[in-house]
């Protein structure tokens, strides 16, 4: 479909630094617009900003129809399926499987490595496997038993993952691909603003945790170079599959799972076991990235301006 000529790529950039700036800084209305108290709780603290996040997301959602003015007109002719469509939101082809699988080779060597530390009396083939199994299956236990009452994992697990892939990668992608910008400018354009919507860390490292400017400078800066390759990685997927489902579950796969500790790595026992399976990982990751994410699989034509519901 061709770009939507009612807007330049000019007006698509403002749009979507409009989208990150109003995400960040919903953040901080309750205190800074509305004048309220400090949170008394952590929790408190934490269900506004999830407040916020689902209202900037909402308003996300309202500039990209406006602009594209093709998904206000399946609203108001009743078809919601086909207007969710443009954001990725699509009934037909559900990304997830491959998605999740991909996303879990980046992390083959952790896995093993946490497995194998389960219990390092295990000896035999037979029983290491057994505690690679309850390994993974004690994690993904802990973490649902989790969901419900610890509102850390709410925010990495639910909250943070949907409505940062929401804003960042439904709402913006549409938009800049509308404005005829290619698929490989659009993979590069998201993540920086992606990652520049973290830089609000640098203040919250300074003042809250009462950190110098030097050391929030370095925690900063290293939270933008992993949060913009990851944003690099997640706009792939969407710009492949279009669905919003596909970077969602490596989203919310890759907050489980955290940064790979090297160091342990290092000091285990099982290092060189841990090495060849991350290398393994890493090459079958590489190997299947454009099979995996084939758009045939999905239903879908890369590229293309406004995806409709089939």
């Amino acid at each position: 479909m061709a770009a939507n000529p009612s807007f330049s790529s000019g007006t698509a950039i403002l749009a979507c630094a409009a989208m990150a700036v109003l995400y960040v800084g919903m953040l901080y209305t309750p205190s800074l617009l509305f004048r309220l108290p400090p949170a008394r709780t952590i929790n408190e603290h934490y269900i506004r900003r999830f407040t916020c996040s689902v209202v900037a997301s909402v308003l996300a959602s309202g500039l990209c129809f406006w602009l594209l003015g093709s998904p206000i007109d399946m609203l108001r002719n009743g078809d919601l399926p086909a207007a969710l469509a443009v954001l990725g939101i699509r009934r037909d082809h559900v990304a997830t499987l491959y998605p999740l699988l991909l996303t879990a080779l980046l992390y083959l060597g952790p896995l093993v490595m946490t497995a194998l530390n389960t219990d390092e009396r295990l000896e035999d083939e037979a029983k290491v496997e057994m505690g690679f199994i309850q390994g993974l299956f004690t994690r993904t236990r802990d973490n649902v038993i989790s969901l419900t009452t610890d509102i850390f994992a709410w925010r990495n697990y639910i909250v943070g993952p949907l409505t940062e892939e929401w804003v960042f990668r439904a709402c913006m992608v549409p938009v800049l691909l509308c404005a005829g910008y290619s698929q490989l400018k659009v993979m590069l354009l998201c993540p920086l603003y992606f990652g520049l919507a973290h830089l609000n860390h640098y203040w919250e490292t300074v003042y809250p945790e009462n950190r110098n400017h030097k050391i929030a400078a370095l925690i900063t800066g290293f939270r933008f170079a992993y949060t913009t390759i990851f944003g690099w990685y997640a706009a792939f997927l969407y710009l492949r599959t279009g669905h919003l489902v596909a970077p969602l579950v490596a989203h919310i796969f890759c907050n489980v799972m955290g940064l790979p500790a090297v160091g342990d790595a290092l000091e285990s026992p099982y290092n060189k076991v841990i090495g060849l399976t991350f290398l393994v990982g890493l090459g079958s990751f590489i190997c299947l990235l454009n099979p995996a994410t084939s758009p045939a699989l999905y239903g879908y034509m890369p590229g293309q301006c406004l995806p409709t519901a089939s």
